[in-house]
């Protein structure tokens, strides 16, 4: 894989943006080009009113990645299932399916799917 190093001040903005929540959605919204809210960085540094508007991040680690964060949160989010809770939630749907099962089959589904395939192939 190829690496390109980046010039110090563009890795500075880079960090300078992973640290303001909400920024890289705005771009990729097309509110603000990377472009623009370089120049601007550059311009007026941290002290442009713009980057009030996002939260400031304070525990951003530097070997962290994308990645790290999405495992992160994926970590969180499963710490706070209740499995038991789940695990109901799952035998009841699997019960409504059995008795919808049961139902087609009493009605005759059934059949009616087979006779319908055969008189198809008869074509």
């Amino acid at each position: 894989m190829y690496h390109l190093d980046l010039p110090e001040e563009v890795r500075e903005f880079k960090k300078f943006v992973e640290s303001r929540h909400g920024l890289v959605k705005d771009v990729r919204r097309g509110k603000y080009s990377w472009q623009e809210l370089y120049d601007r960085w550059r311009e007026n540094g941290e002290q442009d009113p713009l980057w009030d508007e996002y939260e400031r991040i304070e525990s951003i680690n530097e070997s962290s990645s994308p990645l790290t964060g999405k495992f992160s949160n994926l970590i969180d989010m499963v710490s706070k299932v209740d499995f038991d809770q789940f695990e109901k939630q799952v035998n009841n749907l699997s019960k409504t399916i059995d008795q919808v099962q049961g139902f087609l089959s009493k009605q005759g589904h059934k059949k009616s799917y087979k006779q319908y395939n055969q008189r198809k192939r008869f074509f």
